[in-house]
């Protein structure tokens, strides 16, 4: 008699997480699916490629309703209806908000596998990035520790993006804001740095978020 492998549902909140990479689930056990905000007409062509390509393993659904909470509660229904077909597999969220967690919480106690992750490429089971080995000839000499320069560089460059008036492709929702920001800072994107740099572009004046998300720059004061 055979085990059929568990299967891990993942329920991707594109509108906070948008750097999904689905190569990552070549040959696994992984079932995907991408909740896009009402507002989010458009989607990167390699992401697209990659939907048309793992198409049996991938969902998308558009939001049809816009709001604060119009995503989240549309992917807590269908991961609700997933975990009531599939109940003994495996349920992952996407997201790097908070709220998720109250839910996740009460479905472990029923005996649920559920996490959430604020990185697609974090989920269990995919293939994580070797680590490059650093052979020790390669080893600089002793030298004033730094302050990670090429770090720096590219939040002040993030920042100088934003300061540009003639700059036409500035974000002009939160979430644009933010995926924006964690591409530019490539390998070095954190939670906590993506949050630093809008609170200094908020603090600074050089933008405003108001309550439907939409970014202001220039506010006056």
């Amino acid at each position: 008699m055979t085990t059929a492998r568990l299967t891990t549902h993942v329920f991707v909140d594109f509108e906070n997480v948008s750097d999904i990479d689905l190569n990552l689930i070549t040959g696994r056990p992984v079932h995907v699916t991408l909740l896009i905000g009402k507002k989010q007409q458009k989607l990167d062509l390699t992401l697209v490629k990659q939907i048309h390509h793992f198409a049996s393993q991938v969902d998308l659904i558009e939001v049809g309703a816009s709001g604060r909470n119009a995503l989240d509660m549309t992917l807590s229904h269908y991961l609700g209806r997933a975990i009531q077909q599939h109940p003994k597999d495996q349920f992952c969220i996407v997201s790097g908000d908070k709220d998720y967690d109250v839910l996740i919480e009460h479905l472990k106690r029923n005996d649920h596998k559920v996490a959430r992750f604020d990185r697609f490429a974090n989920l269990p089971g995919l293939p994580q990035a070797p680590k490059s080995p650093t052979p020790a000839s390669s080893k600089k000499p002793a030298t004033a520790p730094s302050k990670h320069p090429v770090k720096l560089d590219r939040r002040a460059k993030v920042i100088e993006r934003f300061k540009s008036a003639t700059n036409k492709n500035r974000p002009t929702t939160k979430s644009a804001l933010i995926s924006h920001i964690k591409t530019t800072l490539g390998k070095e994107s954190t939670e906590e740095k993506v949050a630093d740099i809008v609170r200094e572009l908020r603090e600074t004046k050089v933008l405003e978020i108001d309550v439907n998300h939409k970014v202001l720059y220039d506010p006056k004061s």
